[in-house]
């Protein structure tokens, strides 16, 4: 790895720390996560230094997160995970009708070509989407301004929402991390740590979407289903990985000048905002027919990053086992379904322009 790569990341951390920092100091909600995001998204678009993440400390974060979520996976919550599926199908309805207004506003309100409209309205796989988004001909930073936008909306609008909901104390949950923390069991946490290491090697080797995310889920879920370990990720390293995430978004902003994120980035966050009152109106109606928390169910409804919202329920101990299968799941139907999309768009491309 060069060693401007190595400083940057260096510098991007420790702004993103700094952030987190000042948020925990202020007792902000979420303040790894939020508080990193908007540090390095405010030195990307204010000065001339560019942070950036090396891709493998990106994986690493994802890795931590993964296995953190695992852990949720008790044999107390499985034994009640058949009553995710009446919920699991509703987040997938729900989500094809986010995906058809956001794609009518896409194109109508936001003048965006079909392919373009097509990656931009999809509700998550930001990475993904962003990815793929040139390789199809899509506008690669219209769609990334959508996405990047939509998620910062998001997480930031999260937390205050589900106090509302739940009445739990956002803020409080600062401080329940560090004084409700276990103890380091040797034993346990040293097998959950070589499941973390065993987890990067699969992970590089499976050509799946977030497999660095999916991969130590699926294996730290497997060791505490079946009762093989209950250690938990320590806070401090989740914390540093909760800094990661958000810097992650925060320095998407790179590269972009503030007119162009308000001209292309002006219909991402109105779509979230039209999601996230969705979603909220969803939790609410299935929340006392499914018998699950408002709170909980709203989380697994947003259409926002994965790794980002599974952070949310984690940090908020809001159910975060049920909340991560259903971002998992909405994360394969996206992929599952987006080449059909894809094919139906270029159809209508060949058919010629329409109104």
């Amino acid at each position: 790895m060069p060693r401007s790569a190595v400083f940057s990341g260096i510098a991007t951390l420790g702004i993103g720390t700094l952030g987190g920092l000042c948020f925990f100091w202020l007792n902000l909600p979420l303040p790894w996560i939020l508080g990193s995001l908007s540090a390095t998204a405010l030195i990307s678009l204010t000065t001339e230094f560019r942070p950036a993440l090396p891709a493998g400390w990106r994986n690493v974060a994802h890795i931590i997160i993964g296995t953190m979520l695992g852990a949720g996976f008790t044999p107390e919550v499985i034994s009640g995970a058949a009553n995710w599926a009446i919920s699991i199908l509703a987040m997938l309805l729900l989500s094809a009708v986010f995906f058809a207004v956001n794609y009518w506003a896409f194109r109508r309100l936001g003048r965006m070509d079909r392919t373009t409209a097509l990656f931009a309205a999809m509700p998550g796989g930001m990475a993904v989407m962003t990815l793929l988004a040139e390789e199809y001909g899509a506008d690669a930073g219209k769609v990334a301004l959508s996405h990047i936008s939509r998620v910062m909306v998001l997480l930031i609008t999260a937390p205050f929402v589900i106090q509302a909901i739940s009445g739990i104390d956002v803020a409080d949950a600062n401080q329940a991390a560090f004084t409700n923390a276990e103890s380091i069991i040797p034993r346990q946490h040293g097998i959950l740590a070589l499941a973390a290491v065993l987890s990067w090697f699969v992970a590089r080797r499976i050509p799946i979407p977030s497999a660095m995310l999916l991969v130590p889920l699926f294996i730290s879920a497997a060791l505490h289903m079946t009762g093989t370990i209950y250690a938990h990720v320590p806070p401090h390293l989740s914390n540093l990985a909760q800094i990661a995430v958000g810097a992650s978004v925060g320095t998407r902003f790179g590269g972009y000048r503030l007119l162009d994120i308000v001209r292309h980035g002006w219909m991402g966050a109105v779509v979230a905002v039209f999601m996230a009152a969705g979603a909220l109106l969803a939790a609410l109606i299935l929340a006392p027919l499914l018998g699950y928390g408002s709170a909980a169910l709203y989380i697994s409804y947003l259409p926002g990053g994965a790794p980002e919202l599974s952070v949310v329920a984690l940090a908020l101990m809001i159910q975060p086992a049920m909340v991560a299968a259903h971002h998992v799941i909405r994360i394969f139907a996206i992929v599952l379904a987006l080449p059909l999309a894809a094919r139906i768009v270029k159809r209508q491309d060949r058919q010629g322009p329409d109104g």
